[in-house]
């Protein structure tokens, strides 16, 4: 484990004070509100640290610190984060491996020790192309395949133990998903909401999609699967609120497969209230732009119990209240995915993986 002096990562908060240190071997700087009124002319690189506000501190504490727990060569701590309460380990996926020209490329899944930092490779009982994200229900990983070749994406089991692993659901109707994304339960009642991007044929490991740029609802109880939002460019990570009355999904159709950047495309975090009609029917309404990634794209969306929303960005952790006002951002320069184990936030950033411990404590998942 290696923790940063006053001169590494920062924890960054809007004040009316500038520069401000606190006693603490990760350094918090402290932005003047009055930093969105800049003279002309002004600029600012992509990654540099940026903001927000006092509140900040009751999430972070007074002495924060951020420590490198995990570290490879290569990217192995892409996506998931689910964390296994019976086993105290964290599950992840990496990003992609190998020729990333074709279909020889592929993720791997590992899972860590919260309590010795040990890393070990994960062996599914069946291949999961392309596992990416993921989340944990009653006892097992639920993890996303981006599927390969004419292999459709899909939605499998992991028995975090034993590591049988099922195939849950693998077509909306005769039609192979795109590249799944990330996936969220609803504890109201075991419903399976997840992203679909068309992400694998523009990084050429997918066949032509045969869907949209969509997100959709499956009923394990019943076999019912539909459409639950569309109006996407890439729709990517999903969450609900601490009392799932809001559902929360980000587009990050700013980066494409192929790493081009259109600026005038989302980056951005909406807002969907979450409607339970009397017949069961369950929808969602009222979009509207929860908030927008200053750098980079949103991609993993993790809550605490409070209902801040936690979104791993080009920067890092952002961090916002439930109006989705920037309250801070924890700089690990990069961050796909987070996870939560009470109030120890890990940082999911390629090459490593972080740790820092909250003043409050993550939604849990059983």
């Amino acid at each position: 484990m290696r923790e940063f002096s006053q001169l590494g990562w920062l924890f960054i908060i809007a004040t009316n004070v500038t520069n401000a240190q606190l006693q603490s071997n990760s350094r918090v700087v402290e932005v003047d509100r009055k930093c969105n009124v800049l003279p002309e002319p002004f600029s600012r690189e992509i990654g540099e640290p940026f903001y927000k506000t006092q509140a900040f501190y009751n999430i972070i504490g007074r002495q924060p610190k951020l420590s490198v727990v995990a570290e490879r060569n290569y990217s192995f701590a892409h996506e998931a984060g689910i964390y296994i309460p019976k086993t105290k380990e964290i599950m992840f996926t990496s990003n992609r491996l190998g020729n990333l020209s074709g279909t020889d490329q592929y993720t791997e899944i590992y899972k860590m020790n919260v309590r010795t930092y040990k890393v070990t490779k994960v062996t599914p009982s069946i291949d999961i192309p392309l596992a990416n994200g993921g989340t944990f229900y009653k006892g097992k990983a639920i993890v996303v395949s981006q599927g390969r070749g004419d292999i459709g994406a899909a939605i499998y089991s992991i028995d975090p133990v034993t590591y049988e692993t099922s195939v849950l659901l693998n077509n909306y109707f005769g039609l192979k998903f795109n590249s799944l994304n990330d996936i969220a339960v609803s504890h109201l009642d075991g419903s399976f909401w997840f992203t679909d991007p068309s992400y694998a044929y523009e990084q050429e490991f997918r066949s032509r999609p045969q869907l949209g740029e969509f997100v959709y609802r499956w009923d394990p109880n019943t076999g019912d699967v539909r459409l639950a939002a569309d109006g996407f460019v890439k729709p990517n990570g999903i969450q609900f609120s601490p009392n799932e009355k809001i559902a929360y999904i980000s587009d990050t159709g700013f980066t494409t497969g192929r790493g081009e950047i259109d600026v005038k495309r989302p980056h951005t975090i909406y807002a969907f209230d979450v409607l339970r009609g009397t017949d069961g029917l369950v929808s969602l309404t009222n979009r509207r732009v929860f908030a927008m990634s200053d750098v980079g794209i949103p991609d993993g969306i993790k809550l605490d119990v409070k209902g801040n929303v936690y979104v791993g960005s080009g920067d890092g952790v952002n961090v916002y209240s439930p109006q989705g006002y920037l309250l801070g951002k924890i700089n690990t320069i990069q961050c796909a995915n987070l996870v939560f184990v009470q109030d120890d936030l890990y940082i999911l950033a390629e090459n490593k993986i972080f740790h820092t411990k909250l003043s409050i404590q993550g939604v849990a998942f059983d």
